[in-house]
């Protein structure tokens, strides 16, 4: 249900985030401006007291997810998830789009098992990041109950620097600990794997299976292949250009991108224009063109500034396909 999620997604938290700053804000101006003299006569707390539980909620909230919600546990989103692939708002960011494609098509056991490796090292920086935000908050409190003062200012603002620098460290090596799974182990869940490059036969790859050129394809092109939903997928990177090939059998029809709203060529099937219909104009889109026939569909792609986009493209391959298939 939308709205239900966690975090951003979630209206309860934006609702608290939004609406606490703002109260916070109107606070301090209601105070400055009507009530001055209570500030000058000790009223900081007034403003230190909401600051400091809308930080701590924050806090709680996030160790709440963590610890007993799940988040992140793709166990729960295949149980939330419907049959349908994967949905138009998992198009937001990446790991929402990797996650959903991982739950439709790919492997969410060895998703969960790389985000188990990766539990205990978020779990712990979360932990050191959450005493650093702790102790910052606790000046003005300090300070108010005398404890800081001109002379034992300098000791606090010491252990602020040394906390900072260890948290920098430790982050280091539980980042170097994180990715001890490989440097493309993200790609497996998708059921994905990098292939080297020698071992491709870059003129098969070159030739469309729509009977077109895909362009000039090198050594030093980037090849991840395998196989989702029964199909096999291919992606071809090298420089600018990308290629997104999946394999099935589908009538000839071409897509283009035209300022980054998709638009199916005439005498593509009406199911086609269906789909393309419900996505939106985005910057996503631009500078990608789509065919299909009778050996699959491919997406070519030349990217300006935004970069990797392939599993964009291979998430609109996939959802064409599901489209004509269920016709």
């Amino acid at each position: 249900m939308p709205g239900t999620g966690a975090g951003w997604d979630s209206i309860f938290y934006r609702v608290y985030v939004i609406g606490g700053f703002l109260g916070i804000v109107i606070l301090v101006l209601c105070l400055g401006f009507l009530a001055p003299e209570v500030l000058e006569a000790g009223g900081l707390p007034l403003v230190f007291a909401p600051v400091t539980l809308w930080v701590v909620g924050i806090l709680a909230y996030w160790w709440v997810q963590l610890l007993f919600r799940g988040y992140g546990d793709p166990k729960r989103m295949r149980e939330e998830a419907g049959e349908d692939g994967p949905e138009i708002r998992s198009l937001r960011s990446w790991s929402t789009l990797s996650e959903a494609m991982t739950v439709h098509g790919g492997d969410v056991e060895e998703l969960q098992r790389l985000e188990k490796a990766a539990r205990r090292p978020i779990i712990e920086w979360f932990g050191w990041t959450t005493l650093l935000t702790l102790y910052c908050l606790s000046n003005p409190w300090l300070t108010v109950l005398g404890v800081l003062t001109p002379r034992t200012q300098p000791y606090y603002v010491a252990g602020v620097i040394g906390l900072i620098i260890f948290i920098m460290v430790r982050t280091y090596f539980l980042l170097g600990s994180s990715i001890g799974a490989g440097e493309y182990a993200y790609l497996r869940p998708l059921g994905l794997e990098m292939m080297e490059t020698q071992a491709i036969d870059f003129r098969r790859i070159a030739r469309s299976p729509l009977e077109g050129p895909w362009g000039s394809v090198t050594a030093n092109a980037r090849v991840l292949a395998g196989r989702r939903h029964g199909r096999q997928v291919q992606v071809v990177s090298e420089g600018k250009k990308n290629f997104t090939m999946v394999k099935a059998r589908v009538p000839r029809f071409t897509v283009e991108s035209r300022e980054g709203k998709l638009v199916a060529a005439e005498g593509a099937p009406r199911i086609i224009n269906e789909s393309l219909h419900q996505l939106r104009k985005a910057k996503r889109w631009q500078g990608i063109e789509l065919q299909g026939g009778s050996e699959g569909i491919v997406v070519e792609r030349t990217s300006g500034r935004r970069q990797n986009m392939w599993l964009h493209d291979l998430w609109l391959a996939e959802r064409l396909l599901d489209a004509l298939e269920e016709q």
